[in-house]
């Protein structure tokens, strides 16, 4: 990747494995150009009131798949992170359709030694980055991420709560909550509260390549058997949109480290009665405020939805 390509930090790469998240990714984005790399297909854009660059794909579900996209990626844009974006059942009854997860670990859950009359469980389990997760709990605090929501919420007595919990990520697609998988899940997974099928492979390639992730997932169904019913009003694309809101807000809260920058936040400096607050404004009318080290966005100018 040349610098001037995605700046001197390098792009964040969104992954997505099916259309409705590719979609809730891409509406944030400003001007996306496509970037073809070993036959894979890429967008590249600017996140709507930020200078951060991302790079979307689709790649299809399954953990096999996101690992060896995750090191195409790497390889190609040299990313400063790369995040999965998508939709997860829930495996806890107070975690709600439309609810954020952001995975505070992942497990495999597929490893296993069978013998005769017995299944010995033999998971694995990554953090994600501590950065990454840091910088969420702190862009996804409280309700202001929800004005980057480009669709209709499922609940109507409150918005979205996002939670920091770990996720099961496998090869298999539960809706059953009889199934031998969901009792396992609950007997060896418990602090799981959902479940999908990429994060794993993309936790894998990300330690191996040493680059930083993070798995934000909205919750679309309960995994109990009424999947369709809950996709058929709409779950998805409302998980979908609350996911990706999601990560945006944040991708846009990310310090930039500019080149010849020592600390990303060397423009901070403290007046001598107290904070200082500097404002930015970038090219698409918005200002940035940062006050006691706090960030906020102030949306004057047009987004991905005005073009």
């Amino acid at each position: 990747m040349l610098e001037d390509e995605f700046g001197p930090d390098g792009p964040v790469v969104v992954l997505t494995a099916v259309n409705l998240e590719y979609e809730a990714v891409r509406a944030h984005l400003v001007d996306p150009r496509r970037v073809i790399h070993e036959n894979t297909w890429f967008e590249a854009g600017e996140v709507s009131g930020s200078d951060h660059q991302v790079v979307l794909t689709q790649i299809g579900p399954g953990n096999r798949r996101t690992a060896v996209i995750t090191e195409l990626a790497r390889a190609r844009f040299a990313p400063r992170a790369i995040i999965f974006v998508g939709v997860a059942g829930s495996l806890k009854e107070d975690i709600r359709l439309g609810d954020v997860v952001v995975a505070d670990k992942v497990y495999a859950y597929d490893g296993a030694k069978h013998v005769a009359d017995e299944v010995f469980a033999r998971p694995a389990a990554w953090a994600p980055s501590h950065g990454l997760l840091q910088a969420a709990k702190h862009a996804l605090r409280g309700a202001a991420w929800t004005e980057r929501v480009r669709a209709k919420t499922l609940q109507q007595d409150g918005s979205p709560q996002v939670h920091f919990k770990p996720v099961a990520a496998g090869e298999t697609l539960l809706n059953s909550l009889g199934s031998s998988l969901r009792a396992q899940l609950t007997h060896a997974f418990n602090d799981a509260v959902a479940v999908e099928m990429e994060s794993a492979g993309l936790a894998e390639a990300a330690a191996i390549g040493k680059v930083e992730w993070l798995t934000i997932r909205g919750i679309s169904d309960y995994a109990d058997g009424a999947k369709a019913e809950a996709d058929a009003r709409g779950s998805q694309q409302i998980a979908a949109a609350h996911a990706a809101a999601a990560a945006m807000a944040l991708i846009a809260a990310l310090p930039l480290e500019r080149s010849g920058s020592s600390t990303p936040d060397s423009d901070l400096t403290a007046a001598p009665n107290g904070p200082k607050q500097i404002n930015k404004a970038d090219r698409k009318g918005v200002v940035n405020a940062v006050q006691n080290g706090t960030l906020t966005i102030n949306h004057h100018g047009p987004q991905a939805t005005d073009r």
